[in-house]
């Protein structure tokens, strides 16, 4: 089993929710950290919350945002004195069905989920293949399947399960594993919001930590796929077999 070294992380969209239960997780650890997100001051409280500018660096940044994820993931490199992990779990939601969502929405969607996830591989991708160290991308069960109300959202983190798959073998050439989170329903500010899609009121989530413990063990054992729960495992096989059922369970729960 390849040892992974989480000395030195940075991890996105760390201000909450699945990016900040790294973050604290990784924090207890003893791993020196760089955390981006977009939103200052919920950023600047989880800095706080691990420490301080003693222990962790910060950087406000949109992940859309090719040129600033460049200078960012540059400069906290350089501040970390290299790169071990990268953790991205930058994301937005966008719920609301197509038909009737403006088309800004589902364009932001795209630009923060997807062009910011490669964004985010394409400035990290040379300090961890320097270190030998992993990348971790958080997709969706929505990566998976799309679901009523949450196009926007299914096809970004198809488009990130897809990327991940295409250039994972190129990473690996170059010494960087590539490993791709699929979470079902995970307690985290997407989903507290009043237009929450109908179709993630119907199942119970989850704790971030869950995601999180699940994770790293992958990581350090090398693996390129992580089901959180496992039981994720099954929606993926029903979606290779049998998608109907899935297309049944879409329309039962997630229009109104």
């Amino acid at each position: 089993m390849t040892t992974r070294s989480f000395r030195r992380v940075i991890i996105t969209g760390a201000a909450s929710g699945i990016g900040r239960a790294f973050s604290r997780t990784l924090a207890a650890a003893g791993s020196a950290l760089g955390l981006l997100d977009v939103a200052a001051d919920p950023l600047r409280a989880t800095a706080l919350e691990l420490g301080g500018d003693a222990r962790v660096r910060t950087v406000v940044v949109d992940v859309s945002d090719r040129a600033a994820v460049d200078a960012g993931i540059s400069t906290l490199a350089s501040e970390l004195g290299g790169l071990d992990l990268v953790v991205h779990c930058a994301a937005a939601l966008f719920p609301g069905r197509f038909l009737e969502q403006p088309a800004q929405s589902f364009e932001k969607a795209i630009a923060v989920d997807l062009i910011g996830t490669a964004n985010v591989v394409r400035a990290a991708a040379a300090p961890v293949a320097a270190a030998g160290g992993a990348i971790v991308c958080i997709a969706s069960t929505a990566a998976i399947h799309g679901w009523p109300a949450m196009s926007a959202y299914s096809a970004a983190k198809c488009g990130v399960s897809g990327f991940c798959d295409a250039v994972r073998s190129e990473l690996r050439a170059s010494g960087v594993l590539l490993t791709t989170v699929f979470p079902l329903l995970i307690a985290t500010p997407l989903l507290a919001g009043a237009d929450v899609a109908p179709i993630l009121a119907a199942g119970k989530a989850i704790p971030p930590d869950a995601v999180v413990r699940k994770t790293l063990r992958a990581v350090r054992r090398g693996k390129t796929r992580v089901y959180v729960p496992s039981s994720v495992r099954w929606i993926a096989a029903a979606h290779g077999l049998v998608p109907s059922v899935l297309d049944w369970y879409g329309r039962r729960f997630g229009l109104r």
